[in-house]
């Protein structure tokens, strides 16, 4: 059979990732939900933004650790059963957020939100080492693109579903209907049995398993390539969500929820704009994807510069729409560059080991930036914008016309076989 050409024909086709894409897509649904009921909690027990804004603050703490460590349990394990506990896991621990349900005991928040970050983290490594392995190499940008899709249509509509649902049946409902998510995505996982389950049985220990990581992300050319541009990319990234949220709250005076209209922009432009080109990336060769990639963070930090001037809010929504236009293509070509780079022995490890690089550069981006953005307003845009810009930049003029690096990955053209 031919491979997918469009993301529709994937999942049409493909009935295991089919399983695991609704899995996920259910339990990001219940996660918008725990999302905008933690906050509602927070806020009726404490009244501080202070209390809130640390749960955020202690979601992305795991990241790095919990995510490094979980890709080297993922190609050490059977990446299916990590799934399935952790799924179980997650859903235990939404259900014992309401033991926090008092002022007294609101402290149990940070623990419980740290632990199931940490889960998450888990279980997204082996679902990034598992899930690649149901398609085709020529079907990885539609793959990615499926995964990607996901976020972005919740992020337009699970947030204002969740906050309607918290309104009418109030929060504790919403901690109910999350950890159904996670249990109605353990059943999903469990009904896939294909793909590669397993990297094989490891002989040696779990340090020197990292170290092996390392080692090959480090000496594959284009993944280390890839590693350092996801730092200096993600170092302008993270900081644009905390001056969105000034731009909203502060400078266009939007009300409470005016972030909300940014995030509807995100998801809803990223989302058409990711459908309509994952099936033109994936028609692409490696030298065409590496140029996606490159001008993806070109185009974005010129587009985040100029939100840097003093310009109405509508014209700010047009430009926040076009940056996430831009941002989209850059996950299903520069995912499809990793996996064919990667073998299933280390697939967990590497795909791990760039999801923590980003969750730490975004996360100092984050913390900066809130630092600067009281002292430089908006302009701080203009130093976000160039750190992304300078990163797409360094890239072309490395990679914008490099042939794809043969790395360790499957040949072009066959079938990732169990």
């Amino acid at each position: 059979m031919e491979p997918a050409r469009t993301l529709r024909e994937l999942l049409v086709r493909n009935r295991d990732l089919r399983m695991l894409w609704l899995g996920n897509l259910i339990s990001v649904c219940g996660g918008w939900f725990s999302a905008v009921a933690v906050f509602a909690m927070v806020y009726e027990h404490s009244g501080a933004g202070l209390a809130a804004g640390l749960t955020l603050a202690v979601r992305y703490l795991p990241g790095v650790l919990a995510g490094v460590w979980g890709g080297v349990l993922a190609d050490r394990a059977d990446r299916r059963a990590v799934m399935l506990v952790t799924d179980v896991l997650m859903a235990a621990l939404a259900a014992a957020f309401l033991l926090a349900d008092d002022p007294g005991r609101l402290w149990l928040v940070y623990p419980l939100t740290f632990a199931s970050a940490a889960a998450g983290f888990v279980f997204q490594a082996a679902r990034n080492a598992w899930m690649p392995s149901l398609a085709r190499p020529e079907e990885y940008p539609l793959y990615s693109a499926a995964v990607q899709v996901n976020g972005l249509v919740f992020q337009a509509l699970g947030g204002a579903a969740g906050g309607l649902v918290v309104t009418v049946v109030g929060w504790r409902w919403a901690f109910a209907v999350n950890a159904v998510s996670f249990l109605l995505s353990a059943w999903l996982t469990a009904t896939v049995r294909s793909g590669d389950r397993s990297a094989g049985s490891p002989s040696h220990g779990w340090l020197r398993s990292l170290r092996e990581g390392v080692t090959v992300a480090v000496r594959t050319r284009v993944i280390a390539a890839l590693l350092l541009l996801e730092a200096l990319f993600c170092l302008g990234l993270g900081g644009t969500i905390t001056a969105m949220t000034y731009l909203a709250l502060r400078v266009h005076a939007l009300g409470e929820g005016g972030t909300g209209w940014f995030y509807a922009v995100q998801g809803a432009v990223g989302g058409v704009v990711l459908v309509l080109a994952a099936s033109r990336i994936r028609a692409m060769g490696p030298p065409g994807r590496h140029l996606v990639i490159g001008l993806s963070c070109l185009v974005e930090g010129g587009l985040t510069m100029l939100l840097g001037l003093p310009v109405g809010v509508l014209p700010a929504l047009v430009l926040w729409g076009m940056i996430s236009a831009a941002e989209v293509v850059y996950g299903p070509a520069a995912m499809t560059t990793l996996l064919t780079a990667t073998s299933n022995e280390t697939r967990g490890r590497v795909t791990s080991l760039w999801s923590a690089t980003a969750t730490l550069s975004l996360g100092v981006s984050a913390a900066v930036t809130g630092a600067l953005v009281d002292r430089m307003g908006v302009a701080v845009f203009v130093v976000l914008g160039l750190l992304m810009a300078v990163a797409g930049a360094a890239w072309l003029a490395v990679h914008g016309r490099a042939p794809a690096a043969s790395g360790t990955g499957a040949a072009p053209g066959r079938p990732v076989v169990p």
